[in-house]
């Protein structure tokens, strides 16, 4: 595990590797592969290239194509790694690449790994949404090409699939049923069979328990495989936590004294619970998505605000503090923005913005582009084809009325950089005016602990730390609703008002 600036090495003895993920490239290639060779444990990643390539592909970081082990009890088991296609509209740290088709590429490594490299079984560590994994499950369920299993992250659910599923749906654990419908005091029941994909959730709080069982013929050699499986959504309610190894407790230890006082200090109250679930930001309106839109908006002074649900990555609700609760610290801030993404200003016409929302609503939402809105009202609709899901928009006036959305005349939006540089599938953001820039911009986590009085922001003669100054206190006019006696921290109290409301057809 390391980072910009702490770093600790593992060594996995028993020959584990780990597949390059879109967040690996968030300090740039270089820096990845610098801090790649520091680990004792390869990092595989099959298909994506720079580009342009030349006259020899070259994989992206310090990617392998492809891992063969050879265990003791025989089996000589093969490892690829697979990035996602919508990796270069989603990670802006990216250097300009190629991904190649997740089939196609998976297709020919695992041939080849049967075939020339006389691999009993192929195990494929991806990081795609569930569809692209599922494509890859069906095309290499059978023959030379076969892959006994994929191991998936990118979505941040716990899911199973068995062959033959049709259930593209990261929010349900397996074939049309949810988390909800299995789970008891964080455990799945067990499941067995052909099961042709694992994911375990994110932030360590769920594990997957696979035990892949070879099937042999009468000559001994391998021609098949099932999967017994145990999964845990939250393995502290399940199961007890082990003891962390020595040098694990003193790495954080060291970590957390470094960094411990600044992150610690208590920075606000909240009247409410604070939706920032990964599945509800990206999939519908939310308090937090109200908050932190509305702040975007009233720091710029535009007409309309938005905020990417992907741009919130604490994945939880934070609970009410009002009326005795312990107030929320500098570190629950951060967790919910912690990339410091530039906020900026565009201009866009009445029909640009409509085509955000219907890209906000498309099939892809949950990968992050879902926005959550601030100065417009929203009627949309899940069952509508994609592409015209949006029913109705309306600019909301600071008086509280409403005026239809005009296709030609312009807006000002407050956005975050990632999205305006048209990543997400926000294509046509790059071509639009930009009012404010990401070299004048302010960042999503400064605003907040600006806002919330972790820094004061006073005016003096420079007039864009002036402007920035009275952009911040609109956002805490706009956000905070009072103090608590005790400890004079302020207290916000976002509600969900049906700013995004969704109809039938």
């Amino acid at each position: 595990m390391v980072g910009p600036q702490f770093s600790c090495s593992f060594s996995f003895p028993w020959g584990l590797a780990l597949t390059t993920t879109k967040t690996d490239f968030d300090f740039g290639d270089a820096k990845l592969i610098e801090l790649s060779s520091r680990l004792k444990f390869p990092w595989l990643l099959s298909n994506g290239f720079h580009h342009p390539a030349g006259d020899r592909k070259r994989l992206l970081g310090s990617g392998q194509e492809y891992l063969v082990r050879h265990l003791d009890n025989g089996l000589r088991v093969g490892s690829i790694g697979l990035a996602g296609t919508d990796w270069p509209s989603n990670c802006s740290a990216l250097p300009p690449c190629e991904i190649e088709s997740p089939v196609q590429a998976a297709c020919r490594l695992a041939r080849h790994l049967r075939v020339n490299e006389r691999c009993d079984l192929v195990i494929a560590l991806t990081h795609m949404r569930v569809p692209e994994d599922m494509d890859v499950a069906n095309a290499t369920a059978t023959g030379d090409s076969r892959i006994d299993l994929l191991l998936g992250g990118h979505d941040h659910e716990v899911v199973r699939r068995f062959a033959g599923d049709t259930d593209l749906t990261a929010e349900n654990v397996e074939q049309g049923r949810k988390v909800s419908d299995l789970e008891v005091d964080g455990r799945l029941p067990e499941a067995e069979g052909n099961i042709r994909l694992v994911k375990s959730g994110t932030d360590w709080r769920a594990l997957s328990l696979v035990r892949l069982i070879v099937q042999r013929d009468e000559n001994g050699t391998v021609v098949g495989s099932t999967v017994k499986l145990q999964q845990y959504t939250d393995t502290q309610a399940a199961i007890a936590t082990p003891q962390p190894p020595s040098n694990v407790i003193e790495m954080l230890e060291e970590i957390h004294g470094r960094v411990g006082k600044r992150v610690q200090k208590p920075l606000l109250h909240s009247a409410v619970p604070l939706d920032g679930r990964n599945f509800a930001i990206r999939s519908q309106e939310t308090n937090l998505g109200n908050m932190l839109a509305d702040a975007v908006r009233a720091f710029y002074d535009t007409e309309v605000g938005f905020f990417n649900g992907g741009g919130v990555r604490s994945d939880l609700i934070l609970k009410a503090t009002v009326p005795d609760g312990e107030p929320l610290l500098v570190r629950d801030i951060i967790n919910i923005c912690p990339f410091g993404n530039s906020l900026v200003v565009k201009r866009l016409t009445g029909e640009a913005i409509r085509l955000a929302l219907e890209n906000s609503v498309s099939d892809k939402h949950t990968d992050g582009r879902f926005l959550q809105i601030s100065g417009l009202r929203m009627v949309a609709s899940w069952q509508r084809p994609e592409g015209s899901r949006v029913v109705d928009v309306f600019l909301e006036k600071p008086n509280g009325s409403l005026e239809p959305l005009e296709p030609v005349r312009t807006y000002t939006v407050a956005m975050p950089g990632f999205i305006a540089q048209g990543f997400d599938g926000f294509s046509w953001f790059p071509q639009m005016e930009t009012i404010v820039g990401e070299e004048a911009a302010m960042t999503d986590s400064g605003l907040l602990l600006a806002m919330l009085g972790h820094s004061e922001e006073r005016a003096d003669g420079d007039s864009d730390h002036n402007a920035h100054a009275t952009g911040i206190e609109r956002a805490r006019t706009l956000t905070i609703v009072g103090q608590t006696p005790s400890d004079s921290l302020p207290i916000v109290s976002p509600v969900v008002e049906n700013r995004i409301r969704f109809v039938g057809l």
